[in-house]
């Protein structure tokens, strides 16, 4: 099974893949429901984005504003200071990326961030 054939089998999420990622072997999905999107990288990242306008309170002045949220496993480690250093685990895997985005996209209860005030709009695709 390749990259182009692994489908996400949540219904919310729609492919919106660009050419040049499609290239570089990463792939980007939008969920219609949270309006966030998930985007799974061949390097073996797999991370939330959430997009918005921003617009100023004092002079309707807008931006768009994005996050990036890292989605795969953390391994922490001790370190000879006391505090403790995490660690991103990368999945070569692209089926176990797609599983990765499919449950976490599953259990999404929606963005509670930065960019939930009134401030800010997300921007559905």
């Amino acid at each position: 099974m390749d990259l182009y054939t692994i489908q996400p089998k949540n219904p919310d999420l729609v492919d919106i893949t660009s050419p040049i990622q499609l290239f570089r072997g990463n792939r980007q999905f939008f969920d219609t429901k949270h309006k966030v999107s998930y985007i799974t990288y061949a390097n073996g990242y797999v991370r939330r984005e959430i997009k918005a306008i921003y617009t100023s309170p004092w002079n309707d002045y807008k931006c768009k504003v994005q996050d990036q949220y890292q989605l795969n496993k953390k391994v922490g480690t001790l370190t000879k200071w006391g505090y403790t250093s995490y660690k991103c685990i990368l999945e070569p895997c692209p089926q176990k990326r797609m599983d990765i985005i499919d449950r976490v996209s599953t259990n999404f209860k929606g963005y509670k961030g930065r960019m939930s005030s009134e401030n800010h709009t997300l921007i559905p695709r």
